[in-house]
């Protein structure tokens, strides 16, 4: 079976926890990274579909 790699955006840093906490049964995290873009964070979470 073959898995694709997904990426989802979060500005806040809140929301990511709440996506992760709340599927963390059905996804395998591979990385968080955040970068800075003028005056606001970007967080982005790298992950698979279990």
């Amino acid at each position: 079976m073959e898995r694709k790699l997904k990426v989802k955006e979060f500005y806040k840093k809140q929301k990511l926890l709440e996506f992760v906490n709340s599927n963390s049964s059905k996804i395998d995290i591979l990385s968080i990274t955040t970068s800075q873009e003028a005056f606001f964070f970007k967080h982005l979470l790298w992950y698979y579909d279990k």
